[in-house]
């Protein structure tokens, strides 16, 4: 065995939790009135953001549960990326109020919002008893989650984050407690994301598919789903991102949204959302996650050559008759192609991120021990630091490195 690589298998021993019901389609939105009578609710705590109440997208499903008697209490402040402050409003407004279903609509942080909201009412405790992987002992009230974007996978995960914007690191909640009791995914209600939104939040559903394919937790049920979100990304995400209205563009990428959200649900991501947690604080994380994308699969590029043939397949770019290494150069080719073409920058220094905090964000990666436990390479500080100068710099490996 390489020293440092885990050894790499297929599992063939898996557990799948995923949401109770799925609805996909245009117009699946006109469902909700009966889907929250189906659990016979009286009273709807429903949680979203600004921006989505602002521009109406929430309007035509407050209305149907407003004509339908359904009485609802809206909380629209929901931020981006949700610091620990804002969780705690969250929680508190949660216990305050009287409801017996939450419905979650908008981009990643509103619906992991609903889901903190959800179990805040059943289980005792702060939000830091929340945090880590199965410390919410009790299911949450019922909750049914509306992405109206394309790539956090939120509507399927067990996952919520919270920013420690303090010590300016992501927290999660993991449970399976959180796992939306209906997801329910309409294409049109993603139709008015402008290009920056769809851009970054596409790139996430790579992210979401790429890492949890090379993960060392990978079965054969997830990679079904990450090759084939994979797939539909490159195929569809220049497509919705120069012209929003296209609703076949718009509906792959909900599927390649959901494919990807099923696969990290299952196999989990690894080191590149691992060094996004550590700068994401005040960027969007989409962004940040893809930024690390190309630069993650170069560094576990030896240890997982099979699977970065796979992507360079699903991509379109392998070469017949090409040896894996330049076809794992081909696919992390093709995703720095891909993001130059939906505008995502290429390196720290573009977004902001100061050269001096290099070795910071460096150790701080390999305190992320949840999300590095699936990167199919075991990394230590002086790995972390070379992967951080190159991201800084935006500098892609060659060839003769991998």
């Amino acid at each position: 065995m390489i020293l440092g690589v885990k050894k790499l298998t297929i599992r063939t021993d898996f557990s799948v939790q995923l949401p109770k019901k799925i609805l996909f389609g245009e117009g699946a939105a006109k469902e909700i009135p009966k889907l929250v009578k189906e659990f016979n609710s009286n009273s709807v705590l429903f949680i979203t953001d600004p921006t989505i109440r602002k521009i109406g997208l929430s309007d035509q499903i407050l209305n149907s549960l407003e004509n339908a008697g359904i009485q609802t209490e809206v909380f629209d402040q929901v931020e981006p990326e949700p610091s620990i402050k804002a969780a705690e409003k969250v929680i508190d407004i949660s216990r305050k109020s009287e409801f017996d279903l939450t419905i979650g609509m908008g981009g990643g942080s509103s619906l992991d919002m609903a889901k903190l909201a959800s179990i805040s009412v059943t289980n005792i405790g702060t939000l830091k008893d929340f945090v880590g992987v199965g410390m919410v002992k009790k299911p949450g009230v019922p909750k049914i989650l509306i992405p109206t974007t394309s790539g956090t996978g939120s509507e399927i995960t067990m996952n919520s984050i919270v920013s420690d914007k303090e010590n300016k690191l992501k927290m999660g909640i993991v449970t399976p407690y959180i796992i939306a009791d209906v997801a329910l995914i309409d294409p049109l209600l993603t139709a008015t994301m402008p290009p920056k939104v769809t851009s970054s939040t596409g790139l996430d559903a790579l992210t979401h598919a790429v890492e949890s394919l090379i993960s060392i937790d990978l079965n054969p049920f997830s990679e079904l789903f990450a090759i084939d979100a994979i797939k539909r990304i490159f195929r569809n995400l220049p497509k919705a991102y120069h012209d929003g209205k296209n609703i076949e563009a718009r509906r792959e990428m909900c599927l390649a949204s959901m494919f990807a959200g099923i696969s990290l649900g299952i196999s989990g991501v690894c080191a590149g959302h691992a060094a996004a947690y550590s700068f994401t604080i005040s960027i969007p994380h989409g962004v940040g996650c893809a930024i690390a994308l190309p630069y993650i699969m170069e560094l576990n590029a030896t240890s997982c050559l099979d699977k970065m043939v796979k992507i360079a397949e699903a991509a379109g770019i392998a070469e017949k008759g090409a040896n894996q290494k330049k076809n794992a150069y081909n696919a992390v080719n093709a995703v720095r192609v891909l993001m130059k073409e939906v505008g995502n920058p290429l390196s720290l220094k573009e977004i902001g991120i100061s050269g001096e905090d290099i070795e910071s964000m460096a150790k701080k990666m390999l305190t992320i021990k949840r999300l590095l436990a699936h990167n199919p390479k075991d990394l230590n500080e002086k790995d972390t630091e070379k992967l951080f100068r190159r991201m800084y710099e935006g500098l892609q490996l060659p060839l003769d490195e991998y």
